[in-house]
């Protein structure tokens, strides 16, 4: 809950800040070419400070913090400084051959300006990373809070930045927003850095930098499990990459629609998905440690339960209320009609992956708990291929729009769940508990029909909902009061629905999200 609280705080802010740049720049095709420089130049963020370095180091320090806690803590030392100097190396040659392929390479104006925009954002990448690594110390120190708050301040960076240009050209505006990402990262690592320290000064005292080991036995025993880690969380940002591109292929402004219907997808992952999987590995760690199997589980249970029961209704709310939700949020300054329907289509099929995609955040855990890097991997490399030849079937064959980006990621979503469930099941037969199933049964029937009432309630008193706008004229408003309204009757009606159908059903998953007892 303290995780939960603070990634709330700061995905409140990430919502602002997307909020403006929509305002600002609408989806047009210099914002769209930030977004692919952004991700490009942040592809290593997951594997050397989140993600992958995150998942091997956990497991690794608890067992080291178990026998000797001062060793864990010299070991977390020395990584950081390994990490410090690999990466300044890593941001100067990638800079480099950036700027050397500006000379080279006949790019055309538009890749021009993503490179040139990937090399202001490149050094980003030293902030970010050592803020992962921090998280996963802060984490195991139980400082959840701190890892949930410090995006915010990146947050808050980029939504000043882009009111300050607002009215600029766009092309001249994205170099500075460029500039305030790597703003935003420092700000962000800063926030974890004071009581990163304060740990380290607590075990291993004020000499902080004496007899550090770059290639210490303890950061080779890392190596292994981080290999592992880094091809399944590589494959994983490839696949976030290749979207980008794809998108770009498809329709100029096609990064920018992925980009903020991205957002509103990731707002309940990250609220609770996220919350869950980053503080659900340290104590599965301590449980296979223990070798307390039916505590492993328990804890396991709990997560699945828990955002299967929040995600559902998710799915089917932003199906329902994806287009009213779109143009509340966003529709306004240069975010007008196109932008609000490509993104809305490019929701809609993005949430179709969204159970899946929570349930492969929280079963990562599960495998990295008792050191299997292997599964995960595997299972990132089937949904890369599979994302990889959807695309190319939807974009080149066909000649579909950016929207197919998201189907493709949503369809590789589901194949990557099922290989995972499908390995689990060899360690533990029981991966869902009898009680999970029933509960589960009921959150689908509640869910479903809240859906249905709050469809039919829209399509007789406001305007007839729109899935994956096979209409390409609704009747939207334009009137922010007008907006709320169109949003929030039928959404509250939604939300009455699931509450009052979780008490009369006794659904438990569902009553705990209302924080209803009965």
């Amino acid at each position: 809950m303290r995780f939960f609280s603070g990634t709330a705080l700061s995905r409140v802010t990430g919502m602002l800040r997307d909020m403006c740049l929509a305002f600002c720049f609408g989806t047009h095709e210099a914002l769209a070419a930030l977004f692919v420089a952004y991700r490009l130049s942040q592809l290593a963020r997951r594997l050397f400070g989140e993600g992958a370095l995150q998942s091997a180091f956990i497991p690794l320090f608890e067992e080291m913090r178990k026998e000797e806690p001062a060793q864990a803590f010299r070991f977390f030392r020395d990584l950081t400084a390994l990490l410090v100097f690999f990466l300044i190396g890593f941001v100067l040659v990638g800079v480099g051959i950036l700027a050397l392929s500006l000379s080279w390479i006949d790019w055309s104006p538009g890749n021009t300006q993503i490179v040139q925009l990937a090399i202001i954002i490149l050094p980003s990448l030293l902030f970010i990373c050592l803020f992962g690594i921090n998280s996963s110390l802060l984490q195991c120190q139980k400082h959840y809070f701190t890892v949930g708050i410090a995006p915010a301040f990146f947050n808050i960076s980029m939504a000043a930045g882009s009111i300050f240009f607002y009215g600029w050209d766009p092309n001249k505006a994205m170099p500075y927003v460029a500039a305030l990402i790597v703003v935003g990262c420092f700000m962000q690592w800063g926030v974890t850095a004071l009581p990163t320290l304060r740990a380290l000064k607590s075990h291993i005292g004020n000499n902080l930098l004496s007899n550090i080991q770059l290639y210490s036995k303890d950061i080779k025993r890392l190596g292994a499990p981080l290999a592992l880690g880094l091809l399944g969380v590589g494959a994983t940002q490839i696949n976030n990459g290749v979207d980008a591109l794809f998108a770009r292929w498809a329709d100029p402004e096609g990064p920018a629609q992925l980009w903020f219907s991205q957002r509103l997808l990731q707002l309940p992952l990250a609220l609770f998905g996220i919350a869950i999987s980053g503080a659900l590995l340290p104590p599965l760690s301590r449980s296979i440690q223990a070798g307390r199997k039916e505590e492993y589980l328990g804890f396991l249970d709990f997560a699945q339960r828990r955002v299967f029961a929040l995600l559902l209704p998710c799915t089917l709310g932003l199906l329902v209320f994806g287009t009213p939700l779109i143009n509340c949020i966003f529709g306004r300054g240069d975010f007008q009609m196109h932008s609000i329907l490509t993104t809305t289509g490019c929701l809609h099929t993005y949430a179709i992956g969204l159970i899946p995609t929570g349930l492969i955040i929280v079963l990562g855990p599960a495998f990295y708990a008792f050191k299997d890097f292997k599964t995960p991997a595997i299972a990132a490399f089937i949904s890369l291929g599979l994302n990889l030849v959807l695309n190319c079937i939807f974009i080149f064959g066909l000649g579909f729009s950016a929207l197919s980006v998201a189907l493709a990621t949503s369809i590789s979503s589901w194949a990557n769940i099922f290989f995972l469930y499908s390995c689990l099941k060899k360690h533990y037969e029981q991966v869902v508990s009898p009680e999970g199933i029933i509960q589960a049964t009921k959150v689908v029937m509640i869910s479903v029909a809240a859906a249905v009432g709050a469809y039919m309630l829209q399509m007789f008193c406001f305007t007839t909902p729109q899935l994956f706008h096979l209409s390409k004229n609704p009747d939207l408003p334009t009137a922010f009061v007008d907006q709320v309204v169109y949003l929030a009757v039928p959404g509250l009606f939604f939300v009455a629905i699931v509450a009052v159908g979780a008490w009369i059903f006794r659904a438990k998953d569902l009553l705990v999200l209302f924080r209803i007892r009965r």
